[in-house]
């Protein structure tokens, strides 16, 4: 991974350790459009990109916070270029394979809105992505809209895809998040859901929202439970707190093969908080790799892994509120 042009070192961030600086590559291409009809995404909010054999190009599924539809890419040589889209689902409320939507939660309800607000997306490794919605009522009308509480599950090879609901039945009925389900992201700090990184056995979520006196939450279970029959269990899901810092919540997630985290954070809300890349190991220390300068009005808001050796590893950023979210490649040294 050659680095190409050096960008300004980091500022430590308080209660994390420092880290080699980073390296910005050279600047991505965008060949065709990511959004509907032909048109410019300005609200992509989800990036994962598989694992290609040297020389390929990677294969790559984005999700934008509009609509009901996802975009296959492919990036190679500095392109990354638009190819097909498919629809997630076509009724409203969409059925699920597993699990019903909750109810009763927010201040109105919409069930023919076919709105998905996928905020997410991560590929396994082996073959599967997995895409998930905020996980919460819509931001400015408090309505109820059962797509935002699916989770789905994509083949690679054939585009068939699993839907579940049985996320929202793990983080309600938790103690520490049960009082934030359903509550306003911006009036009272309420649950939703920016991350999702899939690793083994593991699907991990990253909160945007609850934070709470410093600390971001990842909320981790497994693809058995979310795309199954059996009964839940409060053994099926776990809260990991992440020392992020006053009013920075989650906004992506990314694993490494070696079980190490990726972690894009942000503010939780609108407050003036930079956007980070951290890397948190699985005792849990956590480093700043980088911090991201945003282009324009943008919000760095996705994350995938596209190339990783010993010493670093290269990642594409995206951004909301710009056209097919600004794509931008960043070399990370590991430390």
């Amino acid at each position: 991974m050659r680095k190409l042009a050096t960008i300004m070192a980091l500022l430590a961030m308080a209660g994390c350790e420092a880290a080699p600086e980073p390296v910005l590559v050279a600047g991505v291409t965008v060949a065709g459009q990511f959004g509907e009809d032909g048109e410019p995404s300005q609200d992509v909010s989800g990036l994962a990109c598989d694992r290609p054999a040297e020389g390929e190009a990677a294969r790559c599924l984005i999700i934008s916070d509009e609509g009901a539809e996802a975009q296959w890419v492919e990036f190679g040589d500095g392109v990354l270029t638009a190819a097909g889209r498919f629809a997630l689902f076509s009724s409203a409320p969409p059925s699920a394979d597993f699990g019903t939507p909750p109810r009763g939660i927010c201040d109105e309800e919409n069930l023919d809105q076919r709105e998905f607000d996928g905020e997410a997306a991560s590929f396994n490794g082996s073959g599967t992505y997995y895409l998930v919605g905020s996980h919460g009522c819509s931001r400015d009308s408090g309505e109820l809209r059962p797509a935002q509480f699916l989770v789905a599950e994509i083949d690679e090879a054939t585009n068939d895809r699993r839907l579940s609901y049985r996320l929202s039945e793990l983080l309600s009925a938790h103690p520490l998040l049960s009082g934030y389900f359903g509550a306003s992201l911006n009036r009272t700090n309420g649950l939703n859901i920016e991350g999702v990184a899939a690793t083994g056995n593991r699907l991990i979520f990253g909160l945007r929202a609850p934070v709470i006196d410093g600390m971001a939450y990842l909320f981790e279970t497994t693809p058995g439970a979310i795309f199954g029959d059996r009964r839940l269990s409060p053994d099926d899901g776990a809260v990991i707190a992440v020392p992020l810092g006053a009013d920075t919540g989650i906004r992506d997630l990314a694993a490494l093969s070696d079980g190490r985290l990726l972690i894009l954070s942000g503010p939780a809300q609108e407050q003036a908080v930079p956007y980070r890349i951290h890397l948190r190991s699985e005792d849990g220390a956590l480093t700043t790799l980088e911090t991201i300068d945003p282009p324009g009005e943008g919000k760095a808001e996705a994350l995938a892994v596209i190339g990783v050796d010993d010493a670093a590893v290269d990642v594409l950023v995206l951004f909301d509120s710009a056209a097919n979210g600004a794509p931008r490649l960043i070399e990370l040294s590991l430390p």
